[in-house]
C-alpha cells in the first residue's frame, strides 16, 4: 500500500473514532466531524491509490519510449552503413567496371585485326577451311569479349557446344561439316557467332540469350538438320553467363560437362549446365 494512502486512511480512522467518543460526552457534532473525517479519509485513500498506479503506467511508459528511441536509433545506425556499404559498393563497382569495358575494348580491336588480315597466317588460324566457321582460337577470344561486355551492360550470353555425329557403336562417325555449318549460320543470328573447334565441335557464342533461348535457338538447329538427314545425332551443352558461371574458363568448362552429359545419351539430347550453390 501506498504511504500516502495509509496515512489517510490512519487519520481518518482516528477521526472516526474520536468522533464516536465524543457522542458519550453528548458532543454530537463530535460525529459529524468524524464522519467527515473519514469520508475525506477514504477519498484520500482512492486518490492516493490512483496517483500511485498512474506513477506506475507512466513509469512502463517512460521505459517502452526509451526502447523505441533506441530501436529507432539503431535504424538510423544500420542504414547509415548500409548506405557506406552501397557507397563503397558503388565505387568498386564502378572501377570493375571500368576495367571490364577496357579489356572487352582491348580484345573487340585484337579480334576485328585479326578477322581484317585477309590471305594471312593469322587469317588462316580463325577460319576454319572445311566450314568457313571461326577457329576454336577465335572462340576462346569471343567468349571473352562478349563475356565481358556482359558484364558491361548487365545482359546474360549464353555458350553452346554441339556435336553431330551419324551411325552408331564403332561406325560412329561426325556429319558432313559443311552441310551442318549451312544450317547453323542460316539459324544464327548476326550477332551470334558459331565456330569450329580441333575436335570436330561447333562452339557457338549467343549474344544477349538467356538459358531458355539458347536451348530452343540449339533446338532450330536440330530440327533443321533433321529435316535434311533424320539419321544424324545432335548432342548439346549449354551454359549461361551468369546464370551458370562468371569467369570464361568456368563457362566454357560447364558447357563441356553440359555436351559431356549430352553423349550419354543414344538420341539428341540437349543438356543444360548445373549452377554452382
Amino acid at each position: 500500500m501506498d504511504s500516502r494512502a495509509f496515512v489517510a486512511l490512519t487519520v481518518g480512522v482516528t477521526g472516526f473514532v474520536l468522533g464516536i467518543l465524543s457522542v458519550f460526552e453528548g458532543a454530537w457534532t463530535g460525529l459529524f466531524a468524524g464522519i467527515a473525517a473519514l469520508g475525506a479519509a477514504f477519498a484520500g485513500f482512492v486518490l492516493a491509490r490512483d496517483l500511485s498506479a498512474t506513477k506506475v503506467e507512466l513509469e512502463h511508459e517512460r521505459k517502452q519510449s526509451a526502447g523505441l528511441e533506441d530501436a529507432v536509433t539503431s535504424q538510423v545506425q544500420a542504414r547509415i552503413t548500409a548506405e557506406d556499404a552501397v557507397r563503397s559498393l558503388g565505387t568498386e563497382l564502378a572501377a570493375t567496371q571500368a576495367s571490364e569495358v577496357a579489356r572487352a575494348e582491348r580484345v573487340e580491336e585484337e579480334i576485328k585485326n585479326e578477322v581484317q588480315l585477309t590471305g594471312s597466317t593469322a587469317r588462316q588460324a580463325i577460319t576454319d577451311s572445311a566450314t568457313g566457321l571461326y577457329t576454336e582460337t577465335y572462340f576462346r577470344a569471343a567468349v571473352e569479349a562478349r563475356v565481358a561486355a556482359a558484364r558491361r551492360h548487365l545482359r546474360p550470353v549464353a555458350v553452346v557446344l554441339v556435336e553431330v555425329t551419324g551411325g552408331s557403336g564403332d561406325d560412329r562417325h561426325q556429319a558432313e561439316p559443311k552441310m551442318v555449318s549451312e544450317h547453323l549460320i542460316e539459324t544464327l543470328r548476326e550477332s551470334d557467332t558459331a565456330c569450329r573447334t580441333s575436335k570436330g565441335l561447333y562452339a557457338l557464342v549467343l549474344e544477349d540469350t538467356p538459358e531458355n533461348g539458347a536451348v530452343w535457338t540449339v533446338e532450330r538447329i536440330r530440327r533443321r538438320i533433321a529435316e535434311e538427314d533424320d539419321s544424324l545425332t545432335l548432342w548439346a551443352g549449354v551454359a549461361c553467363y551468369p546464370a551458370h558461371a562468371f569467369e570464361v574458363r568456368d563457362l566454357v568448362g560447364k558447357a563441356s560437362e553440359a555436351l559431356e552429359a549430352a553423349t550419354e545419351w543414344h538420341q539428341d539430347r540437349i543438356e543444360v549446365a548445373i549452377a554452382d550453390l
